[in-house]
């Protein structure tokens, strides 16, 4: 089913979550090992790609905006108290925010730097504001508190779904996984 229902996320949604896992733990990656590697033709290269990979996460960030605003997602479990449901929707709201703020701030300092953003080795994005070093600073400043605050955001949210899952025994977490309808109707009928 491409469409949330009540139950669970739909192929759309869900493919959306994970491509995303899959490309920010893609740029941690990167990240890393551009911090390891020399000046040269290598380093330009890897940071091109970080920078495309960026520019990738922003655009997936929106659309998966769009389709959560066009289908909304299934309801919360019935079990959650206040706390966890606002919790859960203010993880929700800061991990969106951070990913569009983190590929906003990544943009803003390369452009800052006077470093072109070069999509894939073939579109060059226009720079929005000119070389500024005190901005290139203040950006790769926020860049890196950014990144460290997705990775605790990202974290918490993982952490929370396993708790729902093993402790709680609600359908937090196979709502998401691709393939486990079944898995769910069978813990929905034994808790019947």
């Amino acid at each position: 089913m491409l469409q949330n229902d009540n139950l669970r996320y739909g192929a759309v949604a869900q493919g959306f979550h994970w491509l995303t896992l899959i490309l920010v733990l893609a740029m941690f990656g990167l990240a890393f090992v551009m911090g390891e590697t020399p000046k040269g033709p290598d380093k330009t290269a890897l940071t091109q790609l970080h920078k495309s990979v960026g520019v990738t996460i922003f655009a997936v960030t929106l659309l998966r905006l769009l389709w959560r605003w066009a289908v909304p997602p299934p309801p919360l479990p019935d079990g959650m108290s206040a706390f966890e449901r606002f919790a859960a929707k203010a993880v929700h709201l800061l991990l969106y925010m951070g990913l569009l703020a983190q590929a906003s701030v990544g943009m803003l300092r390369s452009w800052s730097a006077g470093a072109p953003i070069v999509l894939f080795d073939s579109i060059t994005l226009p720079a929005l504001i000119g070389p500024d070093e005190t901005l290139e600073e203040v950006f790769g400043w926020a860049h890196s508190l950014i990144a460290w605050g997705l990775l605790a955001l990202i974290s918490a949210h993982a952490l929370a779904a396993i708790v729902h899952h093993v402790k709680k025994g609600d359908d937090v977490l196979l709502r998401m996984l691709p393939g486990t309808r079944a898995a769910q109707e069978v813990r929905r009928d034994r808790a019947s």
